[in-house]
């Protein structure tokens, strides 16, 4: 069944531009959450990602004995890490479908890690962002499926005679 209606393919783009954003939320997130916890304060968003968490307390910790220079260190890493997710969001957005399947992978990963660590709030949160990608994946997916059909078969209003 062909579906070209303009009101299905707005559907099907917010949908997968939503599904791509989430990406952005982890990044902007993650790195408030960095920023915060190496100031010293206790609070986190339990949408941010657990490996900039650990980095985050491992740079805490080493920043005792070696001095501030260790949390510079864990904050470049939390941005590029962060950075990742940012370029995944991008990528997405752009209609890579790769990106949301790379970012999905990267993403449970770090669900994983929250499971080690048995931080399980997060990682249900974890889960519940990833159902949310990966319905834009889904979307991405159909649009990329209609977007090719529309191209295979031109419309029908379109004439080898020049208007007059």
């Amino acid at each position: 069944m062909q579906n070209t209606d303009f009101g299905y393919h707005a559907a099907l783009s917010q949908r997968a531009r939503s599904g791509a954003n989430w990406f952005y939320w982890i990044a902007a997130l993650s790195l408030i959450t960095s920023l915060i916890s190496l100031s010293g304060v206790n609070w986190r968003f339990v949408l941010s990602l657990g490996s900039t968490q650990i980095i985050d307390a491992l740079a805490s910790g080493i920043a005792r004995q070696l001095g501030e220079a260790a949390k510079v260190i864990g904050f470049v890493l939390d941005i590029f890490i962060t950075g990742i997710f940012a370029g995944l969001a991008w990528l997405a957005g752009k209609k890579h479908l790769w990106a949301y399947i790379v970012g999905m992978v990267l993403f449970g990963l770090d669900g994983l890690l929250l499971l080690l660590i048995q931080d399980w709030i997060s990682a249900i949160f974890h889960a519940v962002v990833i159902y949310w990608i990966f319905r834009g994946f889904q979307s991405a997916q159909q649009l990329a499926t209609l977007e090719r059909e529309a191209a295979q078969y031109p419309s029908a209003q379109a004439s080898p005679y020049p208007s007059i």
